[in-house]
């Protein structure tokens, strides 16, 4: 219906600002930084999630001398500790770059069970700190977890890089995948993540064992008028972008409780990139090469068996409209909603996602 899809349109042209929205949760010689966390004291009583602790319990972690020192900034142990746990792997992704990109990631120490690593990627400018709050639940069930960092964002490495398009980015990540993990996975994307899980999806199907897409960004393509903006006007856009209080409103746009979740911590976490070498330059090539589209591709994935899972709450990418647009473009996707929830499940109602996709993973949620 052409009067649904241009309303759809004109949300998601908010939801690129949205994705400008969704910006969460975000040197020694030895290679490490030493920071020591002191936490107040609140709690998310309704989610389980702990978002700080008593003064009292304080707690040292070693982190990669590669993340930006805001790091000391941040106070949610979920956070402190996976920050303190992300190694890097160098991936050759041909010619988008000068050499072997340096690309951050998080993966579960000694595997997991038999089934498929889970391959988790975060949406737009964030960091795959954005799943600090699923990954431990997930591997509480026996999951392995892998989640990367996508070319141009989070912590990877921007350095020698020339292209920073979505074609580049989804060339980096076929590349990690291939080269890091060397065996098929469940593919779990989030909001503009959703959309490079589709196309490593359309265009690897081999790879990539089950899909799964959590509240997406994947039915309007480009970055609207942002793309056609004169480098000069849209690189003054990217350092309002880095802005503190953009990123709060991103934070209470995200959250079906924003009084709860919207904190200033998980501000601080999703700033993190911001301080990476040509944070900038990553985002401002991006926009300008018009962003990512994949609905050309959803075809390719309509006799996939897949899994849609929402925040019923979601005001980002409202699901009353794109939800069933979506379910008519994947006819075999089965649609889950998590309740009391917003745009991002994994930080509102992680233990409620963690079993969805523990099940999924598992082959006992299809």
């Amino acid at each position: 219906d052409p009067n649904t899809m241009r309303s759809m349109s004109t949300r998601a042209g908010g939801a690129l600002v949205a994705a400008t929205v969704v910006l969460l949760g975000s040197a020694p010689a030895s290679g490490l930084r030493v920071g020591t966390a002191t936490q107040r004291t609140a709690s998310a009583m309704r989610s389980g999630v702990v978002l700080s602790v008593a003064p009292a319990a304080e707690t040292t972690y070693e982190f990669p001398a590669w993340l930006p020192e805001s790091i000391g900034l941040v106070t949610e142990p979920a956070a402190l500790r996976m920050a303190s746990r992300l190694q890097t792997r160098d991936v050759d992704a041909g010619d988008i770059a000068e050499g072997s990109i340096r690309t951050s990631f998080y993966r579960t120490p000694g595997g997991g069970d038999a089934s498929d690593p889970v391959l988790l990627l975060h949406g737009f400018d964030s960091s795959c700190l954005e799943w600090r709050r699923l990954v431990p639940l997930l591997e509480d069930q026996g999951v392995e977890v892998v989640a990367v960092d996508l070319l141009g964002w989070g912590f990877t490495s921007r350095e020698g890089v020339r292209d920073f398009s979505a074609a580049a980015k989804c060339r980096h990540l076929a590349a990690f995948v291939e080269q890091e993990i060397g065996r098929r996975v469940t593919l779990v994307g989030t909001s503009l993540g959703a959309a490079f899980a589709v196309q490593l999806a359309a265009e690897r199907p081999d790879e990539i064992s089950r899909l799964c897409l959590v509240d997406p960004q994947v039915l309007v393509d480009g970055v609207g008028p942002v793309g056609l903006l004169p480098r000069p006007l849209a690189k003054a856009g990217i350092d309002v972008l880095a802005s503190k209080w953009l990123r709060n409103m991103a934070n209470k746009m995200s959250y079906a409780d924003p009084d709860t979740f919207a904190t200033d911590d998980a501000m601080q976490v999703g700033r993190l990139p911001v301080a990476c070498p040509r944070w900038n330059d990553g985002n401002l090539e991006y926009m300008l090469s018009g962003g990512i589209g994949v609905t050309k591709l959803l075809p390719k994935l309509a006799d996939r068996e897949s899994l849609l899972v929402w925040g019923r709450q979601d005001g980002i990418v409202p699901p009353e409209e794109s939800a069933p647009a979506l379910q008519d473009a994947l006819p075999k996707a089965r649609l889950v909603y998590v309740e009391d929830c917003g745009h991002v499940p994994h930080l509102e109602q992680p233990q409620q996602l963690a079993n969805i996709l523990a099940e999924f993973d598992h082959g006992t949620g299809q």
